[in-house]
């Protein structure tokens, strides 16, 4: 049981690192198609305005809680293993 509780929490940090990775990789990929969106219109207004603007629209988007997937799969891959092999 102990060393069960020990895989859970191991594997619980390790999600979370690759969910902060991913998230801080796919929040600059957006910055950067945000600023080269702006030089493309013709650098119209304040640039920094305009990326903060995009990058809240996209916080409210469904894309950065589709990394919570991050989360879900691999728990419920583990869990169909896990009754897959006991079980059947």
């Amino acid at each position: 049981m102990i060393g069960f509780l020990r895989f859970m929490i191991i594997g619980f940090v390790v999600l979370t690192v690759i969910y902060v990775l991913l998230r801080l990789y796919v929040r600059s990929l957006t910055r950067e198609r945000l600023e080269e969106a702006w030089e493309a219109e013709g650098s119209i207004g304040a640039r920094d305005a305009y990326v903060e603007e995009g990058i809240r629209e996209y916080e409210a988007s469904l894309r950065p809680k589709l990394l919570l997937l991050v989360y879900i799969v691999p728990v419920a891959v583990f869990a169909a293993v896990f009754y897959i092999t006991n079980f059947t």
